[in-house]
């Protein structure tokens, strides 16, 4: 017996459920795991910590294409911050399991967009850069779902149509009948959505208050001046010898940029000067002073402090230098 055009759709939904499980589980299980890791960390909302949002989105925005949505996004780092984490908490739930998929998965992608346009806007060749990779791993799902396997959202459908009196596999004629079922099943769905974002919620907020890790911060000194200064025959004055102790590192702005710099004094009398910014996809570097480099919170890549040469992929090229000159008391950078 041939089975009715409403089965033989059944059964190619769910063929289609089965191929795209293996990209639920990993895409919903990453999003999941990007979003609690931000909100747990006491490092993401610490607006001195290089590996927090407030630093990335400075980064970011010296070199993005849409830094005029980053300006006004940097005045309320911490609301952007918590909104991108919960959207990646809301994408993964959502994708993993099967609770307005298409939903997410378009949330998803505008987020791995987002993150394209940003700190992975500097990455050459474009395919190191994993943002667009996920854009592209979000289009099955925006175009066909969850297919309906091992999906709540499914199963809600499933329920209300057998409450209504309807076969699994009855195909339906009746219009007001249908979008009886499909608001029923809005609902319901949304309530469940709800409900795990508030367990997600829940979750990140219990592993906040357990992670007494205290915030990762640069040693620097306190200026005792302002960190810029106008251009003279030595170049740009950035700060004082006693701003920058033996072992430490002096936060600045690239003169020419206005992007985040590094002043050190590895040893006395000795100054060196490097970009902040990450060869790889130009997330803003933070100073190890027990390794004695730099190390990017973002894909992991290391510099070394003396020479600025990378010593840890993904990135390849060395972080900018600057030449520094010493005159008096007061340091110049060129």
């Amino acid at each position: 017996m041939s089975k009715t055009p409403n089965a033989a759709f059944e059964s190619t939904s769910l063929t289609i459920g089965k191929v795209l499980l293996p990209l639920r589980l990993f895409m919903g299980l990453t999003f999941i795991y990007a979003g609690l890791l931000k909100l747990v960390s006491a490092d993401y909302l610490n607006s001195d910590s290089p590996s927090g949002v407030l630093k990335q989105m400075q980064g970011a925005v010296l070199h993005s294409p849409i830094s005029f949505i980053i300006k006004h996004a940097i005045e309320h780092a911490s609301l952007a911050g918590i909104a991108i984490a919960v959207g990646e908490l809301f994408v993964g739930l959502g994708i993993l399991f099967g609770v307005w998929t298409r939903l997410a998965a378009i949330a998803g992608f505008v987020l791995s967009l987002s993150f394209l346009l940003t700190v992975s806007w500097g990455t050459y060749p474009y395919f190191f850069g994993p943002d667009i990779v996920f854009m592209a791993a979000f289009t099955p799902l925006m175009i066909a779902g969850d297919g309906g396997l091992y999906s709540v959202e499914a199963i809600i459908r499933n329920r209300v149509r057998s409450a209504a009196g309807v076969a699994p596999n009855q195909q339906l004629s009746n219009e007001p009948l249908e979008k009886q079922i499909a608001r029923r099943t809005l609902i319901q769905s949304g309530a469940v959505a709800g409900g795990l974002g508030v367990v997600g919620l829940a979750t990140g907020v219990v592993g906040r208050k357990m992670n007494k890790a205290a915030p990762t911060v640069i040693p620097t000194a306190s200026p005792t001046h302002s960190a810029t200064g106008k251009p003279s025959a030595q170049g740009t004055k950035v700060a004082t010898v006693a701003d920058v102790p033996v072992g430490t590192a002096f936060q600045f702005a690239d003169p020419t940029s206005g992007s985040p710099a590094y002043l050190l004094q590895p040893k006395a009398g000795t100054f060196l000067a490097f970009s902040a910014i990450c060869t790889h996809e130009g997330c803003v570097v933070g100073f190890d002073h027990a390794a004695n480099g730099f190390a990017c919170p973002c894909h992991g890549a290391q510099f070394d402090a003396t020479t600025g040469a990378a010593t840890r992929g993904p990135a390849q090229s060395p972080l900018k230098k600057f030449t520094v000159v010493a005159s008096g008391n007061d340091l110049y950078v060129a």
